[in-house]
């Protein structure tokens, strides 16, 4: 049997992958568990809504129609609060994960940090995709730049409870020099889920090919529908990033902690030897 997943550990980008599904695998039960009980009711919400709303989409644009009618906003909104909740389900377990020493937490644990979380959670989340929506208009380039920046702030807001502004300036010193280290894991992850999304998506087309073969009727909504509840099912694959980017943000912790004991004992028996006009630097945590 393999041993538990240590979080406090020093990974680079394929074994923080490697681990990031390990530990979904030793601990699948109690983690969908919470997921399907916090995330449950929006996760079906959105799956009506959407399919109603991507059915009302193809007959507004057949008649010339904009899209975005008050169902595309509803759908939208709903969307958001479920991926806060799948993000903020799966950081919390990995806390409570890592502070019930290597043990899954109950779903009431997990329950009550999301309902700490979720506001300040969803507004952040808000305004660092309207940051990043400003970063691409200026040369796109910014914008890739603040991905794996935002999606550290989040995952700091949580493992140490901290507000807005402190999270994001953190992220920036953690990032520090790992910037591709970061966006490495994220594209690997994006990756991952994208293929393992194609492999539900062919399946869900191929039923729905057949149900307009053999009824004859309903072939456009049949397709929606199909594509709509696969897209749904998908959503448990998100659990993949965030808990990576659990293992980024301990990964970052622990190098950092590690460089500040190396320096302060290779700084043993030299304070006396610092000038009074040498300035003194306190360590950035």
């Amino acid at each position: 049997m393999q041993p538990k997943v240590e979080l406090n550990k020093i990974r680079r980008g394929g074994e923080i992958l490697d681990d990031s599904i390990l530990f979904i695998k030793q601990n699948w039960k109690p983690l969908l568990k919470a997921y399907f009980t916090i995330c449950g009711l929006f996760w079906i919400s959105g799956l009506i809504v959407s399919t109603f709303n991507q059915v009302r989409t193809f007959d507004l644009l057949q008649q010339g129609e904009s899209q975005f009618s008050w169902l595309y906003f509803v759908t939208l909104f709903i969307e958001m609060i479920s991926h806060t909740l799948i993000l903020i389900t799966t950081l919390s377990f990995v806390v409570l994960y890592k502070e019930k020493g290597n043990q899954p937490p109950a779903v009431d644990e997990v329950w009550a940090y999301v309902k700490y979380y979720f506001i300040r959670v969803f507004f952040s989340n808000l305004l660092l995709v309207l940051i990043m929506l400003v970063g691409f208009l200026f040369c796109f380039v910014p914008g890739i730049y603040f991905i794996p920046i935002t999606s550290l702030v989040l995952a700091i807001m949580i493992m140490e409870n901290a507000p807005f502004g402190e999270s994001f300036s953190r992220a920036f010193v953690l990032i520090k020099d790992k910037w591709w280290h970061v966006f490495g894991v994220l594209i690997l992850s994006v990756i991952l889920i994208a293929v393992a999304m194609l492999l539900v998506m062919i399946p869900a087309a191929i039923v729905a090919y057949i149900i307009n073969f053999l009824i004859g009727a309903f072939g456009r909504e049949s397709y929606l529908i199909a594509i709509g509840v696969a897209s749904h099912l998908s959503q448990v694959l998100y659990l993949l990033p965030y808990v990576a980017m659990g293992l980024v943000y301990y990964s970052l912790i622990e190098q950092k902690e590690d460089h500040n004991l190396l320096h302060r004992i290779e700084m043993l028996g030299k304070t006396d030897e610092v000038t009074p006009d040498e300035p003194q630097h306190e360590e950035e945590y």
